[in-house]
Parts: C-alpha cells; structure tokens; sequence
C-alpha cells in the first residue's frame, strides 16, 4: 500500500512570527553536503532535514538520508539528471527520539503493535494526521521553514525524515517519510507529489480528487492531459476504482500508484518538465557582456552545458540567423569576413529527450544566448543576466525568499502581482549596499491568489521579472 498524498499546514502563527523583508532568526546546525555539482544558483537544491534525530543518531540520520538518496538518484528519470542536483542535509538535533504516534485513527494498529508515543521532536512530527495512521507530517511548517532559510537558504526542495521503523510518509509542499525499511521507495513516492506535482494513482479519497498532471475527469481522447501518450508505453484512460468519473494514465504500472514500480510515462514527463522549469542546461558561456573583441581579430564563443546522462542535447549555433555549426560546443567566428554593419551570434539548446512530449515544451525549454556584435565588436549577453536575482521555493505556499546579489549599493523595489495584473503586494524604492540580501515575504499576509504570479523587482531602473507558482 502506498503513501496518501496530503497537503498539510498548521502555522502556529501566535507565537512565532516573521517580519517581512528580514533575516529569519532560527536555529542553525551543522549542514553536510550529500551530492554537490555546481553553486546553487545553477543547480536545483534538495535538502534534507531529520525528526526525531537526536545529537548521538546523527550517524543514523546521515546514513539515512545517504539510502534514500542514492536509491531515489538510481529512479529514472533522476538518474538522467543526477548532475542538476546538489544535495544537502540539514542535522537538526531532538531532544528525544522518535515521532509522535497518539494513536487516534480508527485505521491505527493495537496498541502493542504501534504504542502511544509522544517524543519532543524538534519539528513535531506525528502519525495519525487526518485521522489516517500512515500519514505522517511535521505538525511546524514555519519553523521548518525558518530552519531551511538559516541554514541552507536557496532550496527548491524539502525532504523530511521521521526516525521511525514504523511505516508512514506524506506529500505536500515537503515530501515526508519515516525511517522505515521501505523509506527509500516511500520517499520516492512522495517526492512525485511534492517535486512533480503528481497525484496518486490509487484511489486517496475524494476529498484528495482534483485535475493534476496524472488525474483528471476529461475522458476525451483528444483533449485529455495525457493525449500525446495514448496508446504508448500502456497509457490509456483508466477510470479510479473509488470514482469511475476520475481518470489515470496507467493501470498498477506507475509508482503514484504502488511501490517498487517504475513512473509511468505521464509522470515521468512532468518531472522532466518540473527540471526544466527550476534550471536550464546552460552553465557557464564566453565572452562576457562586458568583452571587448579587437576588430579584426578571432572570437572564441563556448558554453558549457549541463549534460543529461546519455546527452540528449541538442545544441545550434547560428550567425545572423543562419546554422553555423550543429552539437558543438564553441565556434570561432573570424571578425575580419564581417561586414560593418551589426551581426548576432546565437546559441540554442534544447532537451530533446523523448520522455517529454508536452507540446510547449520545444518552445518553453529551449534557451538561448544571443551575442550582438557591433561595428566596434562589443559583445553582449543579454539573455542571461539576471542570475543575481533567485526565488525560492518555487512552488511557494507560505514564505517566498528573494536572494539579491548587488554589486554596488543600488536602489530596490519589489511588487508582487497576479497575472491578471492585480497588485499583491508592493514594498517601495529603498537603498541597499553592496552584497548579498535575501527579502523574505509572508504570503499568508497578502490577498488571495493561487497560480502562476510574478515578481517585479527593479534595481535602480532597471526591472527583472520572475514569475512564481502560489499554493495555498
């Protein structure tokens, strides 16, 4: 039997508060570093933080997350991108061993079976959420919360370790499991929830039924969310054995579904495309926007890419809007066969992996950097300037960070608004020095909106866009 997917927040938000736009005051610890490939900014950042650990299990604790993980990198379609990964875990110290079990669910074994148990662990984590005993989760978003901006502040993603042999995980906007013999598989399971944003494929109850990725009520072949999978790699449209009117992709095929599977195709798809939304395969390229080539000589262009495993890449330069080369790397272009007048060089990268057949998803994840090369061959990047600037977690329910690297003292302001153009929230123009600032906001504050959202932040005149995806 798998883990029910839940979505729980219980934010004690009378005794502890945030101040908005302030550093988190939270308790820090040790952080050890499980799989590390690049700086954050350019990578999607799991971390880990174990319940229920105290300071003598801190081996246990490592030698748990290292389990989980290297079963969850050996998963496909993570393996393929194992290296847009780094790894972390955070070592929270209990003061007591174990998780919360009050044993209040009509499903709850006997009493010998599991007892009664009610550790001071540090985040509160329990079994017996919504009255269901296997769903286990941390009773503390906010300081959860805390936790993770204190110490390991540019996350995309939280995993939650509960020190138990007993059975029991949870979804939600961070994946939860127990230590249990099956941790790996459970925490797999949910990460599917938390990362990917899937539904279960067993029937959770109604009151979990609603239109995701892999569960819907259209049971039209031609529009359903999985119509480009039909008939391959056994998708269909299965009706939900607790409601014929709900639909999935596969049929006890699919890890959403029962442990020890593989994902299906569906699911497999959107974590793909859930990779791509949090980084690009772009890492690094040259000349900078700030090179100056001497006319007439050589330019040298290279970037260097993240590359899935097998590479599935493809790579195209072009000049002036015509292919230069193809799947390489670096070019020289040789200024002296240039005219006068203006030229571009242009890079374009795009994952053609055949896991992913989203019909946006040629057009959304593909990057480009454009080069416009002047008379006076000064060369600029504009498509990727903004990495100073980062938004975490995204995904966001409760609190959104924004990391502002400054490389002068600079004047900011920030407006939050929905999509349709309504305003969510607005701080005014304000100096900050030189540096590194994280802002962090209370969305629990601000007026009601879910989906996609943008963040508009402009630095002197100058104004970035990010947009952001708002769970509630």
């Amino acid at each position: 039997m798998t883990i029910q997917s839940y979505k729980y927040h219980l934010l004690n938000l009378l005794s502890l508060f945030f101040t908005m736009f302030c550093q988190i005051n939270a308790q820090t610890f040790d952080v050890d570093t499980i799989l590390f490939n690049g700086p954050a900014e350019k990578r999607i950042n799991l971390v880990y933080l174990g319940d229920g650990y105290t300071a003598g299990e801190m081996n246990k604790y490592l030698q748990d997350v290292q389990s989980i993980n290297n079963l969850m990198f050996g998963k496909f379609p993570l393996n393929r991108y194992k290296n847009y990964f780094n790894v972390f875990a955070i070592k929270v110290i209990s003061a007591e061993s174990g998780i919360k079990h009050p044993l209040t669910a009509s499903d709850c074994p006997s009493g010998t079976t599991h007892p009664v148990s009610n550790p001071n662990n540090y985040f509160g984590t329990r079994f017996d959420v919504g009255g269901i005993h296997r769903l286990v989760v941390p009773g503390n978003y906010a300081l959860i919360n805390s936790v993770l901006a204190s110490n390991v502040p540019m996350y995309d993603q939280a995993l939650i370790i509960g020190n138990t042999g007993f059975y029991g995980g949870s979804g939600g906007t961070y994946a939860t499991a127990t230590s249990n013999s099956n941790a790996a598989e459970i925490m797999i399971h949910e990460i599917g929830h938390s990362f990917a944003k899937l539904a279960d494929e067993y029937w959770a109850g109604a009151q979990f039924a609603r239109e995701m990725p892999n569960m819907t009520r259209e049971n039209n072949p031609s529009i359903v969310r999985w119509k480009n999978w039909l008939n391959l790699s056994d998708i269909d449209i299965f009706p939900h054995t607790g409601d014929a009117t709900w639909f999935k992709p596969s049929s006890n095929t699919c890890e959403m579904e029962l442990l020890f599977r593989p994902f299906c195709a569906v699911c497999i798809e959107n974590f793909i495309e859930r990779i791509h939304q949090l980084t690009n395969p772009i890492e690094s390229f040259s000349p900078s926007n700030s090179t100056s080539i001497p006319q007439g000589g050589t330019v040298k262009f290279k970037v260097s890419n993240l590359i899935p495993e097998p590479n599935t890449l493809k790579r195209r330069w072009l000049l002036n809007n015509q292919i230069n080369a193809n799947n390489t790397d670096s070019i020289n272009i040789n200024t002296n066969s240039l005219s006068p007048s203006g030229h571009t060089i242009q890079y374009t990268v795009t994952d053609t992996i055949p896991f992913s057949r989203s019909d946006n998803h040629p057009q959304i994840h593909t990057y480009n950097i454009i080069w416009n090369i002047s008379a006076a061959t000064n060369i600029s990047a504009p498509e990727l300037i903004e990495t100073s600037v980062k938004l975490y977690p995204n995904p966001v329910s409760d609190f959104l960070n924004v990391s502002v690297k400054l490389e002068k003292t600079s004047r900011i302001s920030l407006r939050l608004v929905s999509m349709d153009g309504k305003e969510l929230f607005k701080m005014n123009s304000r100096h900050y020095s030189a540096g590194e600032h994280q802002l962090n906001i209370n969305l629990n504050n601000l007026k009601a909106s879910n989906g996609a959202c943008l963040m508009q932040l402009t630095v002197n005149d100058k104004l970035i866009t990010k947009e952001f995806i708002r769970l509630r």
